[in-house]
Parts: C-alpha cells; sequence; structure tokens
C-alpha cells in the first residue's frame, strides 16, 4: 500500500485532502461546543476553512507543475523523436542513392556500426512497435552485409521494411491512428522500382499496370526473389531462379505487348479462362477482373513453375 500511494501521486494528494476535510468535519462540533460565543464560532471556522483552502490550493498548484513539467518533457521527446526518425531515414536514403545496378554497394563497418548506434538511440526513445520494426530493418540490412567484401546487398523487402518503418514512425508521432495496409506500402515499393526499370515507350493502361504489379509483387515478397534475378526489358522482364541469368534457369517470361501481358512459364497446366498459346496465357486489360477472380491459382502455377526449373537445375 505505501509502495502504491509512492506511485500514484493523484491518489496520494486527493486522500490527503480527503483525510483533512474528514478531520475537520470531526473536530467541528466538539469544538464549537467549547466555544459558547458565537464570534469565536465564526473564527474558528475561517480558521479552518483557511487552512482548507490553502490545502487544496497546494494540491491543485503541486499537480499543475507536474502537467507542466510532463508537457515540457514530451515536447522534448517528440522533437528528439523526429530529429532520430529522420537520421534514420536520410541514413537509409544515402544508401539507396549510391547502389549500383545490382542493387549492391561497397560500405565500411563503420557504416553498420553507425546504423547499430541509430537502433540504440531508437530504443531509448521509441515505443516498442516501432523499436521492433527498426530492429527488423537493422537484422535485415546486416544479414544482408558481406564483412569480408563490405559488399551490401539490398532487395526490395528492405524497401519494404523502411516504408512500414516510416509508417509505424508516422504512428507514434500521432500524426496517424492507424498504420497503412500492406497493400498500400507494396504498391508505393512496387511503383518505384518496377516501372523505373520498365523501358516503356508508351503509357500502359491503368488495369495493365495493377495487373504486372500484382504479378512482380508475388515474385518479389512472396518467392523472395532478388532483383539480380531478374533482367528487366524494354517490354517487360525474364525471371530466372538465380543470378545468372542462363536461359536454362529462367522460370517466367512477361512482356507486354499492345496494352496486352503475355505470360510465359513452364508449367501452365492450372492456368484456365485465359488464351493460352503453347507455355504462353494473354491476359488482356479488360480482363482484370478475371485475373483477380483467378489470382491464387495463377501465382500458384508461377510458384510450380520456379520449383520445376530449381528441379531441373540440380
Amino acid at each position: 500500500m505505501i509502495e502504491f500511494l509512492k506511485k500514484d501521486k493523484n491518489f496520494r494528494n486527493a486522500l490527503f485532502v480527503f483525510i483533512i476535510a474528514f478531520s475537520s468535519f470531526l473536530a467541528f462540533e466538539p469544538l464549537f461546543e467549547n466555544l459558547g460565543q458565537k464570534a469565536s464560532q465564526e473564527f474558528a471556522a475561517a480558521i479552518f476553512g483557511t487552512i482548507f483552502a490553502a490545502v487544496i490550493t497546494m494540491v491543485l498548484l503541486s499537480k499543475q507543475s507536474e502537467t507542466e513539467l510532463e508537457r515540457s518533457r514530451n515536447e522534448k521527446v517528440f522533437e528528439q523523436k523526429i530529429v532520430l526518425f529522420n537520421q534514420v531515414l536520410d541514413f537509409l536514403q544515402t544508401i539507396y542513392e549510391n547502389l549500383d545496378d545490382a542493387n549492391k554497394i561497397k560500405i565500411s563497418r563503420v557504416k553498420i556500426t553507425q546504423l547499430e548506434f541509430l537502433l540504440a538511440k531508437m530504443v531509448m526513445v521509441g515505443n516498442d512497435k516501432t523499436i521492433k520494426e527498426f530492429k527488423s530493418l537493422y537484422q535485415n540490412i546486416t544479414n544482408s552485409y558481406v564483412p569480408e567484401t563490405q559488399i551490401l546487398t539490398l532487395n526490395i523487402s528492405h524497401k519494404h521494411t523502411i516504408f512500414r518503418f516510416a509508417d509505424y514512425c508516422r504512428e507514434e508521432l500521432g500524426l496517424s491512428d492507424k498504420n497503412l495496409e500492406k497493400e498500400i506500402l507494396e504498391d508505393i515499393v512496387l511503383q518505384g522500382e518496377l516501372f523505373c526499370n520498365l523501358e516503356q515507350k508508351v503509357s500502359l493502361d491503368f488495369d495493365i499496370q495493377e495487373t504486372i504489379k500484382d504479378i512482380y509483387g508475388f515474385l518479389a515478397f512472396d518467392l523472395n526473389i532478388p532483383i539480380e534475378n531478374i533482367k528487366f526489358l524494354p517490354n517487360g522482364f525474364e525471371v530466372f531462379i538465380n543470378k545468372t541469368q542462363d536461359k536454362k534457369a529462367r522460370f517466367l517470361e512477361c512482356s507486354i505487348d499492345q496494352q496486352e501481358i503475355y505470360i510465359n512459364i513452364p508449367v501452365p497446366d492450372m492456368i484456365k479462362d485465359f488464351q493460352l498459346n503453347d507455355n504462353t496465357f494473354k491476359i488482356k486489360p479488360s480482363e482484370r477482373n478475371k485475373f483477380i477472380a483467378q489470382q491464387v491459382t495463377i501465382e500458384k502455377a508461377i510458384q510450380q513453375s520456379y520449383e520445376f526449373v530449381k528441379m531441373q537445375k540440380k
């Protein structure tokens, strides 16, 4: 009970006021009986009233001081959080700006140590959710770093984690009471990576863009295909089981022609309801709803093709 009173100042102050009020109430009757004159009774009542008002004022001023101190502390922590969040994103932005075409960069161990201490600072001021996400990002980066060669290799999943971390920072700063949906974050990342690499000379139909993003997103986020296993072409991309990009290691080819998508996979048996020619099936802009309905089946066919080619290479 004593420990509880030490921790809960509000309850302690309220209890203190209650005890004084109750004691004063009990003391009034015998005191007034001994003070026969009315003037003496009024004087005693005035003294008790003054004491009680002074105690109440003291408690209120103490609470006000605590509130102002808490507000000041929260403002300073808020400012420190903004500075730290920006430091993390600026650090990661510098790394991404210097990646080569294979998403690799040579960085010293010092940079990894800097990232490690940014995590330590995050532990100091961040909430559990933001710390956990940054820890996940830190682990992904350190696991992709080769100390012997000082080469760091990043892929689309790293960038997705960065955007998710930024979203958690936004929530922690009180700028939003909920996180963005997973699909929205993936869409942001895909828009930057996929269509920056595709060299389309004509603008694509919106439904075609969404279908390509769904296919590429499955490759990147579900099959975890690194970008060095993907060869971008002027009208599409080829995907391989390894970074050698040997034709025998290719398990998917996606090309765009006249606003239509052509998907070539070695195991197309599961594909239904789409025009199929040998191992290639075609998706028209008007077939977006059909694609959504068959998306799980198409993804299974792509995964089967990946596993088939992988077995063939053993």
